[in-house]
């Protein structure tokens, strides 16, 4: 009987550390792109725009394997800046231009129309390729992402001269 008690302690202690989320289980929302965009450049990397919908699995599956442990992982840090942009909410955001707007609005202005949809912006809030739209061969996922961060890098690091008209 005491045996069975420790085991039922145990098991309770358990449950309750593996069902308490970490803060850092989660993207960091877009609240202000101009900022953002203000420091990647000073840092000389790309801003990495994930929409997402709450009510999405594809989503949830894009961010809990891929997104957010790039997003914690200090070799990633100090390539990309993430964000999430929630394509159904109405949360204020200021965009690139410093505009207020919403979550829902900015998505629209950019054409997303379907999730999870990634894209890479420059210091300009210019997108750098074209964007990753759903989670087309899952086994390639992560592959696609490190490539469109790869092309922003390039963008940011290696600017391109402006044509004169």
């Amino acid at each position: 009987m005491i045996l069975l008690n420790k085991f039922c302690r145990l098991l309770l202690l358990i449950v309750a550390c593996s069902s308490a989320v970490p803060a850092a289980a989660q993207l960091v929302r877009a609240d202000d792109l101009a900022q953002l965009a203000a420091e990647g450049r000073s840092k000389r990397i790309p801003v990495l725009i994930a929409f997402m919908q709450q009510s999405c699995p594809y989503c949830a599956t894009s961010q809990r394997d891929h997104l957010i442990p790039m997003q914690n992982d200090p070799q990633w840090r100090d390539r990309v800046l993430i964000r999430e942009i929630d394509v159904d909410r109405d949360t204020p955001l200021r965009d690139f231009s410093g505009a207020a707007t919403t979550h829902r609005a900015f998505a629209r202005s950019l054409k997303v129309r379907k999730v999870p949809t990634l894209i890479v912006f420059d210091g300009a809030g210019q997108p750098v390729a074209q964007p990753l739209v759903g989670l087309a061969l899952e086994d390639y996922y992560r592959l696609y992402i490190e490539q469109l961060i790869e092309a922003g890098l390039t963008r940011m690091r290696n600017p391109q001269p402006r044509q004169k008209p």
